[in-house]
């Protein structure tokens, strides 16, 4: 054998024998993969379980979007199944009925085919100022020589608006006195003084026009306290928190009585609208404002509202002192305080629609 055989000999062996090592590496991989069907059936499954899940999360992302910057909830209900409804559609009209449904549908068509006019959009005209304010003239006349040899026309007038600032003054209260010239005639009182006026808060300077003012500042144009003081003393006028605060006080106990008679006639109505609020309250043990609640009644048919304060507490003991005595309907925000006069006689319990529609199908 020639040294070229040997040679092409050795690389055929030298060949084979690296495929065989690679073959044999192949097998042993193959070895591992034994279970492929299985794992890869554990694969899909798992797959599947994050579709659901990535598919259940879009729908709360979506459900997310339209509830935070979508149209309110009342403007899509979800169907109640157990909502009974009326079969209009299985009832016969009679003949007027009939007569009246399309004579309502031709008229409907006919408004829908009406073409309102675009009106061109005038300047606006300032209103005349009202007749029942007082004027004072002020007269303006051109400067040029020689004005008695010029006739006057019709001059032109123009009304400007002025307002004076408060006018605070002091009411003396003069209370003449008489003593008897004749000490011989038998009279009970020597001395006769004249009788003081009757004042809204004994012992005080307040007048009843400075009360007024001050309550209704506070309760109609929500000027606090502090802010009218603050505006008494840039007038020059100081008064102090306390003395104000006593006035409060004194006009409140006045219109106690005026406050149960209005409580009496809304309460005598035989449909009423009841709500609680929240309102701030200063808690003095904790130095802070907590939550409290105020109780709006209202008479709709009257159109009278009071507002009743208890401590700022919304529990059941408040509604069974308020409507004890109270025969009619009631119509609530579905408060499960209310939730008594279900069984009570006399009491119809209604709910609002507003409340039905935000909370009853969520």
């Amino acid at each position: 054998m020639t040294t070229a055989e040997e040679a092409f000999l050795q690389q055929i062996l030298q060949d084979r024998d690296g495929l065989f090592r690679e073959t044999s590496k192949l097998k042993s991989q193959l070895a591992n993969y034994e279970n492929f069907e299985s794992e890869r059936a554990s694969y899909k499954q798992q797959i599947d379980q994050k579709d659901v899940t990535i598919a259940r999360l879009k729908q709360q992302v979506e459900m997310l979007q339209r509830k935070i910057w979508g149209k309110s909830s009342e403007g899509h209900i979800n169907g109640d199944p157990q909502q009974r409804c009326f079969d209009f559609e299985g009832l016969d009209l009679l003949p007027e009925e009939k007569e009246l449904a399309t004579s309502a549908k031709e008229e409907i068509e006919q408004y829908k085919t009406i073409r309102v006019p675009i009106k061109a959009k005038n300047h606006p005209v300032r209103k005349p100022l009202p007749e029942s304010l007082p004027r004072e003239e002020c007269h303006i006349y051109p400067d040029i020589p020689g004005l008695d040899k010029w006739a006057e026309l019709e001059p032109e007038v123009t009304e400007v608006l002025e307002r004076d600032p408060a006018r605070w003054f002091v009411r003396k209260i003069i209370r003449h006195k008489y003593v008897l010239k004749d000490k011989g005639l038998d009279v009970e009182k020597q001395i006769v003084t004249a009788p003081m006026p009757l004042l809204p808060i004994a012992k005080s300077y307040a007048g009843a026009t400075l009360l007024a003012d001050i309550t209704i500042d506070k309760y109609v144009n929500h000027l606090p306290f502090y802010r009218q003081i603050q505006m008494f003393q840039q007038q020059g006028i100081t008064i102090s928190p306390a003395t104000i605060n006593g006035w409060f006080q004194g006009v409140a106990d006045l219109m106690r009585p005026t406050y149960y008679r209005l409580m009496e006639i809304v309460i005598s109505s035989d449909y009423i609208q009841s709500d609680e609020t929240t309102i701030p309250i200063i808690n003095d043990e904790k130095n802070r404002a907590v939550k409290g609640y105020i109780w709006m009644v209202r008479a709709v048919m009257r159109d009278l509202v009071f507002f009743h304060y208890d401590h700022g507490s919304r529990a059941q003991k408040v509604a069974l002192q308020l409507f004890k005595d109270y025969q009619g309907v009631i119509q609530t925000d579905g408060y499960a305080v209310y939730d008594m006069y279900e069984n009570k006689k006399g009491v119809l319990p209604i709910g609002c629609w507003a409340h039905s529609r935000r909370y009853q199908y969520l």
